[in-house]
């Protein structure tokens, strides 16, 4: 069986890094290391081998643990084939569909998912019937999806996440890069204003002890908030903040959200 660890560090970006091991052998990879010292320790206390570092894509916050995280565990350094000179310590390439942890069955593996960069892998955690759960790096949030402004695409994003999430089981769990859940939740009340599954979930969210304690989403709860797999919905599509432009196309749609959320 693989369980994930999910660690936070609140630095100005408020990074998430992933753990996913094996209670059985102990082994585990991580997912785009923040802070080495709190991941070192992590190892330590659940008694852990670090096999290897997956990085989603080239960017500083998902990539700046590497170096101490690699002197210290010896472990191997994957990234995308074309970030390469931008991804520091890095070792090996990372392949599309191919296997980068696996025990008892279970599997995680790497998707391709250009758009917030061309250089970005997303993980998902499966079995041979089912998909447990995405590691999504920067490509989707919770109640949001990247951005594009720092060598991204939001043509090439849109037809990545259509192609890869939106048929996504309700119950696949969703493990984003960042928690931006409050200003995610803010810009898809401004859409959607009316739509009280977005009230929900974000009395829910403050709930929880800041820092400390962090909703996780499903697929399910996704298509319900997040503006960015609601594209055929009326009430976003007839959204004021769209100033009455209905008649666009899903591509069009998207990318004029992920304008509306960049100046947001």
């Amino acid at each position: 069986m693989i369980s994930v660890l999910q660690l936070y560090a609140a630095s100005p970006l408020r990074n998430f890094s992933y753990l996913i091991y094996s209670d059985r052998n102990g082994e585990a990879v991580c997912i785009d290391p923040y802070d080495a010292k709190q991941i070192i320790t992590a190892l330590k206390k659940h008694g852990l081998k670090l096999k290897s570092i997956l990085n989603t894509h080239e960017h500083p916050d998902h990539v700046h643990g590497n170096l101490e995280l690699k002197e210290e565990t010896k472990s191997i350094v994957f990234a995308h084939p074309n970030a390469r000179g931008k991804v520091p310590g890095m070792d090996e390439t990372l392949k599309e569909s191919g296997v980068y942890f696996e025990n008892e069955g279970d599997s995680l593996v790497a998707w391709e998912t250009p758009g917030h960069t061309e250089c970005h892998f997303c993980f998902v955690l499966k079995s041979e019937k089912h998909i447990h759960s995405v590691f999504s790096g920067d490509t989707l949030f919770n109640a949001g999806v990247g951005n594009c402004t720092r060598g991204g695409n939001p043509s090439l994003l849109y037809h990545t996440v259509k192609n890869r999430f939106y048929s996504l089981e309700d119950k696949v769990i969703l493990y984003p890069g960042h928690d931006y859940w409050e200003n995610n939740l803010n810009f898809s009340e401004s859409i959607e204003p009316t739509n009280h599954n977005i009230t929900n979930v974000r009395s829910i969210v403050e709930s929880k002890v800041k820092d400390t304690e962090f909703l996780i989403s499903d697929f399910g709860m996704e298509k319900k908030i997040n503006p960015f797999f609601r594209l055929n919905e009326e009430s976003v599509r007839s959204s004021e903040r769209l100033n009455q432009e209905k008649n666009l196309s899903e591509e069009e749609l998207f990318i004029k959200l992920r304008k509306l959320r960049d100046n947001w």
